[in-house]
């Protein structure tokens, strides 16, 4: 078995599902059954567990087929519209036996009369349950293979630690329990979010992400569970609160470790009860989100961090390592995101030479794969040359970035900057600018047409 592929699926896993309205056929064929099967579950209606379908279900259903509120084969037919493979067994009457034979045509797997006959229900639930194990399996490994394949596309790296991180994201994503991630600033503890996210069932659902450190104290409780009209000073209409927007999706909480005492209490019940109340309203609200939380501290016996909270949060934990502790995969990930920037921005991708890679290698990268991306950026906008620049603007602190400021807006700001203090190196001679940027002339015109330059103010 591979890093990323996860154990098939047993008998253990499947549910056995048990749909009647009469309360002795439930609790007699629950005991029969529970024999052999781990997870069972009885309705007296449909209805309820129509609501929670979903398609891939480790799910075999018996279900009776009439009953006073419900049609069992109407049900079932619902349910095969949801997940068109899902074994459903029709369980009637010797009157009943033509409609459940052409059901059959229409996709139930099986019937069975009443009164049961033990040993036929147990072979027809065990033919159920092999047919749902086949395909599920199946599904799960060729999901395995993709998967594998596209995180490596997401979390680059070759080295120890980073082939670990995908192999445990991708064991974790499909579990839907809440994950801690720990890493330093600019290590890509985001992107590792998105990656369980994008991995797990919930990935049509919203992705949801709070920078804790970002709001302010008095607010951090009406952005987790949001506020009615009124509830507090400039708050003019109702607002849904990050909880309940991330309803059927992930709620990402960076930098938890900043959120308030009293906050985290109030977060420790909601996770605990999954209901809210947003502020200023009585009105209690369902929520149904996977929280993954990220901190560059250490929480466990944190003092300014409710142990209560910290282990609702921290059933699987990540650790993403500092660039610096990645030297084997600096270069790599150097060149991947230079060639990106350089198909971003339409110039050619040049190797680094002997001398770049020695320079990335000695650089210590205090703002981690964060601050690689900006200098790669900078590299490829410079013609892939000069990487001492490119690295010295982060050193010296000259490549300064306004809040708010997009990539394209940083970009743009660089690019005339550059454009200037060559002009001013080569004395305005364009022909050298030309040369030493690797830029055609017509390119250049129009550069410096946007950003209004005029060469003449650079010549002697």
């Amino acid at each position: 078995m591979t890093d990323t592929e996860a154990s098939p699926l047993s008998a253990a896993d499947i549910e056995i599902v048990i749909i009647d309205d009469d309360e002795d056929v439930r609790i007699n064929t629950s005991d029969l059954l529970s024999v052999e099967y781990q997870l069972i579950s009885t309705y007296a209606s449909p209805a309820a567990l129509l609501k929670r379908l979903t398609v891939n279900q480790p799910m075999v259903i018996l279900t009776d087929l009439r009953m006073p509120d419900a049609d069992g084969f109407e049900f079932a037919c619902q349910a095969l519209k949801i997940d068109p493979d899902l074994p459903v067994i029709l369980m009637t009457g010797y009157g009943d036996i033509s409609i459940a034979v052409d059901a059959m045509k229409q996709g139930i797997t099986d019937f069975v009369e009443k009164p049961f006959d033990t040993d036929y229900l147990l072979a027809a639930v065990q033919k159920a349950v092999d047919k749902r194990l086949h395909a599920l399996n199946l599904l799960q490994a060729h999901q395995s293979l993709e998967n594998g394949a596209a995180i490596e596309q997401v979390i680059v790296g070759q080295c120890q630690a980073i082939h670990r991180l995908r192999s445990d994201v991708l064991q974790f994503a499909p579990m839907d329990i809440p994950v801690m991630i720990y890493g330093d600033t600019g290590v890509g503890k985001e992107l590792v979010a998105r990656s369980l996210h994008r991995f797990s069932r919930r990935s049509s659902g919203r992705f949801v992400a709070l920078n804790c450190a970002a709001i302010p104290e008095q607010l951090a409780e009406a952005e987790l569970f949001g506020h009615a009209k009124g509830a507090f000073t400039d708050a003019g209409s109702a607002r849904t609160g990050k909880l309940q927007h991330a309803n059927g999706g992930t709620l990402f909480l960076d930098e938890i470790e900043s959120l308030p005492l009293t906050t985290q209490a109030k977060l420790l019940r909601a996770l605990s009860d999954q209901l809210i109340t947003p502020l200023g309203s009585n009105q209690e609200i369902a929520i149904d989100c996977r929280v993954i939380s990220a901190t560059k501290d250490e929480l466990r016996n944190n003092p300014a961090f409710r142990q209560d909270l910290f282990f609702r949060l921290q059933v699987a934990e990540l650790r993403i390592p500092a660039l610096k502790d990645r030297e084997g995969d600096i270069q790599r990930l150097f060149e991947y995101y230079a060639h990106q920037q350089c198909d971003n921005f339409g110039t050619d991708y040049r190797l680094a030479d002997s001398h770049t890679r020695q320079v990335l290698l000695q650089y210590s990268w205090p703002g981690n794969v964060r601050e690689l991306i900006n200098v790669a950026t900078r590299y490829a906008i410079r013609g892939c040359r000069h990487i001492e620049n490119a690295i010295e603007l982060d050193t010296n602190n000259t490549f300064d970035v306004g809040a708010g400021e997009s990539l394209k807006d940083m970009v743009q700001a660089y690019e005339e900057k550059l454009i200037r203090s060559k002009l001013a190196e080569h004395n305005g001679k364009v022909a050298a600018v030309l040369e030493d940027l690797c830029i055609e002339r017509r390119t250049f015109n129009q550069k410096l047409n946007r950003y209004g330059i005029n060469t003449q103010d650079y010549r002697d």
